[in-house]
C-alpha cells in the first residue's frame, strides 16, 4: 500500500522536474539591437534595387510588428515604394524580379496602381514547365500565393511528382528548404514534405552545446526555420523539433544580431519572429537586465528580464523564482526558493539579494520562470575602508624593530605630518589593514600597490621616476610593504631625493577603489660605483639604440674548394674515354660486319634513340636536373623500346627464313 502511494508521487516529482529543467536562452533582441537593425534596413529605402527593397520591407515589417500582418501606416515611404514597384514592373521582369515585386506589393499593402498582370503571367509560365528547378518553383508558387493566385489544380500532382523526383537526385539543404516553402503554399497534396523535416534537422551542426545552425550560415538557417514552421502551420501539425533544438536555434540567430547587410537583417528578424510567434514551444529568455550585474548596499536589487527572444513580454506574466543562489568558488548556498517581484514593466522582476547579507564575491543564481530555467551570475560589491596605516623605517639587517608612524586615515588629505628619511642602511616599511565597511571584517583585495613618484625640485627637473611595488597580506590580512633602500637603488637610478608615497587599492568586487596619498619620504641611495656607472651607461646606450637600423645581414656562402690543375683534369677525362678508344681498336682488329646491319626505319630509330639516351646522360651530368632528365628520358625510352622491339622481330624473322 505504501509502495502504491510513493511511486505515483515520485513519478509526479520527476515529471515536474523534467518540465522545469528546460534551459532558456541567455540573450534577446534589445532596444539597442532594434535601433541598429532599423538603421541598416533604412538603406533599402533608397530604392536602388528590387531585391533590397523586398528585404527592407520584410525586415521592417518584422521589426515594428509583433505579428506577420503588415501595418501600412507604419511603413516609411510606402507611396515611394509603390511608385518604384510600378516603374520596375514596366521594365524587363525576370522570375526573381517578379517574385520580389509580388511579395513586396503584398507587404506594403495599399498600392492599388500596381498591375500584377505581367507578374502573374511570368510566374504561371514557370509553374507550367516540367523543367523548372526547385528554386524557380519557389519563386513562382510563393509569388502567386502573395498575389492570391492559386496554382492550377490540374498542375498540382505534376508539381508534387517533379519535386519528389528532384529531391531523389539532390536533397541538399537549399532544395529541402525550397520544398518546405512550396509545400506550405500547395497544402495537403504536398504533405510528404513534412516527413523530410527530420532529414533536414539531422544535418544541423551543434556548437558548444548551445547553438544549432546549418552549414551555410544565417541565410540557409533562417530560410529553413521559416520553411519548417510555415509548413507545419499549413498542415496544422507540430514540427518534429524539441524545445532544446528551438532554444539552440534561437541562440544561434541571436548570436548573429551584429549583421551589417539589409538581407542579413531581414533574414534574422524573420526567423526570430517565426520562433517567437509560430513555434508551439516558444523560447523564453531569462537574463540579467541591462546594468544589473552588480549588487551593493546602495543598489541591493537583482533585476531579471523574462521575455521572448525579441525582448517582448510573454503572453501571461509568469511566476519567477530564484531556486538557489550559491557563491562561486565554494558553492555556499545563501538562499533558496525566493520569489521575484514583478514590476510595472512586465518583463522585469526584482529581488533584494542584500536581505541575506551575502559576503562580497560572485554568485550564481538559478532562476525559474515559465517552465524554463537559467543561471545568471551577479557580483556582490562591498565598500573597502582603510582601517589604519603605519609607515616608518627600520634597519635593513632587521636587528631592531622598525619605527612606524601612524597616518590619520580619516583625514581627507591623509598625509604624514613630517617627512620620513631612509638611507641605504635602512628599509622603508609600511603596514595597513583593510576592512569591509558593512561587516567590519578584515579583507583582502586583488590589487594593493604602493606607488613612489619622484618630487621635481625645479621646473627643469625631468627625472620623473615612478616605481610600483606590491603589498602582500599575511595570515591576519595585514598588508606589509618592506623596501630595502640600498637594494632598490638601481630601480630608482641612484637618484636620491624626495618621493611621494601613494597607496592604490582595487578589486573587482569592491565598489570604491581608491588612491590614498600617504605622504613624502626622503630616500638617500648609496653612491654609484664605477662598475655600476659603466653598466648604467652601457644599459642606457643600448636602450637609446634599440630602435635604430641594424646592419644588413648577408648570407655568406662557403668558399668553393680548390680545383685540381688542368693537366690532372684532362688526364682523368682521357682515362675515362680510353675504353671507347679501346673498343674502336678492337673493332678494327676483329672487323665490323656492317653489311649485316638491317637498313630499316626501326633499326635506324633504335640506334638513334639509344644514342640520344647516352647524349642525354651526358647533358644531365653537365647541366640538367633529375626531373627534366626523366621527362626527356621518357620520350627517348618509349621510342627506343618500340623501335628495338620491331628491329629484333625483323632479325628473328629473317633468320627463320634463311633456315
Amino acid at each position: 500500500m505504501i509502495l502504491r502511494t510513493v511511486l505515483p508521487l515520485v513519478a509526479i516529482t520527476l515529471c515536474v522536474h523534467s518540465v522545469i529543467s528546460e534551459i532558456s536562452t541567455n540573450s534577446y533582441l534589445s532596444v539597442a539591437d532594434r535601433t541598429r537593425l532599423e538603421s541598416i534596413l533604412r538603406q533599402g529605402f533608397q530604392l536602388e534595387d528590387v531585391s533590397t527593397v523586398y528585404y527592407t520591407v520584410l525586415g521592417y515589417k518584422m521589426l515594428v510588428s509583433k505579428l506577420y500582418q503588415a501595418k501600412p501606416e507604419v511603413m516609411p515611404q510606402a507611396d515611394a515604394i509603390c511608385n518604384y514597384l510600378i516603374k520596375s514592373n514596366e521594365e524587363n521582369v525576370t522570375l526573381e524580379t517578379a517574385f520580389y515585386l509580388a511579395t513586396t506589393w503584398k507587404a506594403i499593402g495599399g498600392c492599388e496602381k500596381f498591375s500584377p498582370t505581367t507578374v502573374v503571367k511570368i510566374l504561371t509560365n514557370v509553374v507550367q514547365k516540367d523543367t523548372s528547378t526547385l528554386s524557380d518553383l519557389y519563386y513562382a508558387v510563393s509569388g502567386l500565393t502573395a498575389l492570391s493566385q492559386k496554382v492550377p489544380a490540374a498542375r498540382i500532382d505534376k508539381l508534387v511528382k517533379l519535386i519528389q523526383a528532384t529531391l531523389r537526385k539532390d536533397d541538399s539543404l537549399w532544395n529541402l528548404a525550397y520544398t518546405f516553402h512550396i509545400a506550405a503554399d500547395i497544402g495537403t497534396p504536398a504533405a510528404f514534405a513534412f516527413d523530410r523535416i527530420e532529414d533536414a534537422m539531422v544535418q544541423a551542426d551543434e556548437v558548444d552545446s548551445q547553438y544549432l545552425q546549418f552549414e551555410g550560415g544565417l541565410s540557409i538557417t533562417s530560410f529553413l526555420v521559416n520553411g519548417i514552421f510555415k509548413l507545419s502551420n499549413s498542415l496544422k501539425k507540430k514540427p518534429p523539433l524539441n524545445f532544446q533544438q528551438t532554444v539552440k536555434l534561437s541562440n544561434y540567430l541571436l548570436s548573429r544580431r551584429s549583421v551589417q547587410s539589409v538581407k542579413g537583417a531581414a533574414n534574422l528578424l524573420s526567423a526570430l519572429a517565426t520562433l517567437a510567434v509560430d513555434s508551439h514551444e516558444k523560447p523564453v529568455c531569462i537574463a540579467l537586465a541591462d546594468g544589473g550585474i552588480s549588487v551593493s548596499s546602495q543598489q541591493p536589487l537583482v533585476t531579471v528580464k523574462v521575455c521572448d527572444i525579441r525582448g517582448e513580454a510573454l503572453p501571461s506574466v509568469p511566476k519567477v523564482v530564484a531556486t538557489s543562489a550559491a557563491r562561486v568558488g565554494d558553492d555556499a548556498v545563501i538562499l533558496s526558493n525566493e520569489n521575484l517581484q514583478p514590476s510595472a514593466d512586465k518583463t522585469l522582476f526584482t529581488m533584494n539579494l542584500m536581505n541575506v547579507k551575502p559576503d562580497r564575491g560572485f554568485y550564481k543564481i538559478s532562476i525559474t520562470a515559465a517552465t524554463v530555467t537559467n543561471t545568471i551570475t551577479v557580483k556582490v560589491l562591498s565598500e573597502a575602508t582603510l582601517d589604519y596605516l603605519e609607515i616608518g623605517t627600520g634597519d635593513a639587517d632587521q636587528t631592531t624593530q622598525p619605527k612606524l608612524t601612524r597616518v590619520n586615515t580619516e583625514s581627507p588629505s591623509g598625509k604624514l605630518e613630517h617627512k620620513i628619511e631612509a638611507d641605504s642602511q635602512q628599509k622603508l616599511v609600511m603596514r595597513f589593514l583593510l576592512r569591509d565597511s558593512a561587516s567590519k571584517k578584515p579583507m583582502r583585495v586583488h590589487q594593493a600597490f604602493v606607488r613612489l613618484t619622484s618630487v621635481a625640485t625645479s621646473a627643469n627637473d625631468k627625472r620623473g621616476h615612478e616605481i610600483f611595488f606590491v603589498a602582500e597580506p599575511d595570515a591576519a590580512h595585514v598588508y606589509k610593504f618592506d623596501m630595502p633602500v640600498g637594494t632598490a637603488a638601481a630601480n630608482f637610478g641612484y637618484q636620491s631625493g624626495d618621493y611621494n608615497v601613494e597607496l592604490i587599492i582595487g578589486d573587482a568586487v569592491i565598489s570604491n577603489p581608491f588612491r590614498f596619498n600617504v605622504g613624502t619620504v626622503t630616500l638617500k641611495f648609496p653612491e654609484i660605483t664605477s662598475t655600476e656607472a659603466a653598466d648604467k651607461g652601457t644599459s642606457y646606450k643600448q636602450k637609446a639604440n634599440v630602435y635604430t637600423t641594424k646592419p644588413e645581414i648577408k648570407h655568406m656562402f662557403r668558399e668553393p674548394e680548390r680545383r685540381p690543375p688542368a693537366f690532372v683534369s684532362n688526364l682523368f677525362s682521357g682515362l675515362c674515354l680510353a675504353p671507347v678508344l679501346l673498343l674502336l681498336i678492337l673493332w678494327a682488329r676483329l672487323g665490323i660486319n656492317i653489311s649485316n646491319f638491317p637498313l630499316s626505319l626501326s633499326a635506324i630509330m633504335f640506334h638513334l634513340g639509344l644514342g640520344g639516351i647516352f647524349v642525354l646522360f651526358g647533358i644531365f651530368w653537365l647541366k640538367l636536373d633529375m626531373f627534366i632528365t626523366l621527362r626527356y628520358l621518357l620520350g627517348f625510352g618509349v621510342v627506343t623500346f618500340l623501335a628495338g622491339n620491331k628491329m629484333l622481330s625483323q632479325i628473328a624473322h629473317r633468320h627463320k627464313s634463311l633456315r
